[in-house]
């Protein structure tokens, strides 16, 4: 199975830079999946610019997967191209997922999904960069930094009730609403505490 998918949003108030075109095309094997993305590709300067994705996860197992992922970037015609090679494995249990992601430039995220309940779903994400990209690229600054977050899913009847917690101290939520069958209202919050404390600090 095969589904091409392409978005175009028009330049705002930012200017021409921020209009973006997107082109994303998915294959679905029998043991396999496939995905290409292209962001805002484009060879009128002399050059391939834009960014470009291409990801490949083979079921080794019935429960075991493992795959690979291929990030390239070139901003402009005058600027190098940046290229991240990352390699990722997915196990999933009978009411569980788990899933890890190397980054060959520096870089580890791992996931875990439980359904706790026929209504309850959790889930917790650790990512880890402990090596500097390609000159501050895609992969960012030099040094170690990593984050945590932890989330939870309800299904009300008609609605349901998204909230996450990460170690920065930001927390938010979600709550989505089906007044109608086609109709439906989200309600969403954050409150980041690093922020908070930041400016009660400059006030003190």
């Amino acid at each position: 199975m095969t589904k091409t998918s392409t978005q175009i949003a028009p330049a705002s108030a930012m200017g021409p830079a921020s209009a973006q075109f997107s082109l994303e095309n998915d294959y679905v094997g029998d043991d396999f999946t496939a995905q290409l993305k292209a962001m805002n590709p484009s060879a009128l300067d002399g050059a391939l610019t834009g960014i470009f994705i291409g990801s490949y996860l083979q079921s080794i197992t019935p429960r075991l997967a493992l795959g690979l992922e291929a990030v390239y970037q070139r901003q402009a015609a005058n600027m190098g191209p940046e290229a991240v090679l990352s390699y990722a494995a997915r196990y999933k249990g009978d009411d569980w997922i788990a899933s890890a992601q190397f980054l060959a430039a520096g870089g580890l995220q791992t996931s875990y999904w439980r359904r706790l309940s026929e209504r309850v779903e959790a889930g917790l994400d650790m990512n880890l960069q402990f090596a500097g990209g390609m000159g501050g690229g895609m992969m960012g600054g030099g040094g170690k930094q990593g984050t945590a977050t932890l989330g939870a899913k309800y299904d009300f009847r008609a609605s349901n009730f998204r909230a996450q917690v990460d170690s920065t101290g930001k927390v938010s939520c979600l709550l989505e609403k089906r007044v109608v069958p086609l109709v439906g209202i989200t309600f969403s919050g954050v409150l980041d505490h690093a922020k908070v404390r930041a400016r009660d600090d400059f006030a003190v």
